[in-house]
């Protein structure tokens, strides 16, 4: 009897490992499940957290791309319109990028975004205002994280464009008037890395048929199996292509060539685009010879 009792406790041995080992993959499996919720409700928390569309102001256009590298992330946009004050019907808006990925990034993200908004909304000028959101961040956060961002006021009336950038990548001012792009930069650090940051300030016009294009760095450093980085001079050519047409055309050719140089390769950073293009045609450039220059500066 003594074998017959070995193979029947080796059976049942084996019956009760195989109830525990399906009972532990259950447990996991229920794990992963509400884990994958959870982040899918982050990921539907940070998407209300957007603009749910780009602003439709008479004589302009904008288009917006948000993709991320993974469930959620870092980069976040915004657009507000001012309604009293001296910017009243001005138009601000704004790109950010945090420093991490993930669901760190992500609640930062959360964070930066509202305390960006409040320090904005009293129409204070954009480098003041933003000196202000670095000290709230500054204050509430303890994660060591920053984030970049470029802030900017818009006056649709004028095309007045008031600015400032913290670290961040430089936005592209397309002119239509003779097809050069311009970078549009000012002295800043990132917010959150330093109390008494002293942001830079700098203004400019955005005339008709011109395109000011934001984005984050997970466009120009988005790289293919090589491990070529796509470039600014590749978003710059792009930019100068497509800027006769529609805002969201041009953000989609961004995004159509950004994936033709990635292929298959997962994305590694988030994407971000802002494009603001002001409607109508370049005013025409006078030409003046030469030799008439001192008739029109004598005075009459």
């Amino acid at each position: 009897w003594l074998p017959r009792q070995i193979t029947i406790g080796l059976g049942i041995a084996g019956q009760s490992a195989s109830a525990i080992e399906g009972a532990m993959l259950a447990h996991v499996e229920a794990e992963r499940q509400h884990l994958e919720q959870e982040i899918n409700m982050a990921r539907e928390i940070q998407t209300s957290l957007l603009p749910a569309k780009t602003p439709q102001i008479e004589g302009w256009e904008s288009a917006a791309l948000w993709r991320l590298a993974r469930q959620v992330g870092g980069d976040f946009y915004d657009f507000w319109q001012f309604h009293s004050g001296a910017e009243a019907g001005n138009l601000g808006f704004v790109i950010a990028d945090v420093s991490d990925k993930g669901v760190p990034a992500a609640l930062f993200m959360a964070l930066s975004r509202s305390l960006v908004r409040g320090a904005a909304l009293d129409g204070t000028s954009p480098a003041r205002a933003m000196e202000r959101a670095n000290r709230w961040i500054m204050r509430d956060s303890q994660s060591f994280m920053f984030v970049t961002l470029f802030y900017g006021i818009l006056n649709p009336n004028t095309g007045e464009l008031r600015y400032t950038s913290a670290g961040h990548n430089p936005p592209l001012l397309y002119r239509a008037a003779d097809g050069s792009i311009e970078q549009l930069r000012t002295p800043g650090i990132a917010l959150g890395v330093i109390d008494d940051a002293v942001l830079g300030e700098a203004q400019t016009t955005v005339l008709p048929g011109d395109v000011l294009l934001c984005y984050t760095d997970g466009v120009t450093e988005a790289v293919n199996d090589a491990m070529e980085e796509w470039g600014v001079p590749c978003l710059m050519d792009t930019t100068a292509e497509t800027a006769h047409g529609p805002a969201e055309a041009i953000v989609t050719t961004i995004n159509d060539r950004l994936a033709t140089h990635t292929g298959d390769r997962a994305p590694f950073d988030d994407v971000t685009l802002v494009v603001i293009k002001r409607l109508g045609t370049p005013a025409a450039q006078t030409h003046v010879p030469i030799e008439q220059l001192d008739l029109i500066s004598k005075p009459i």
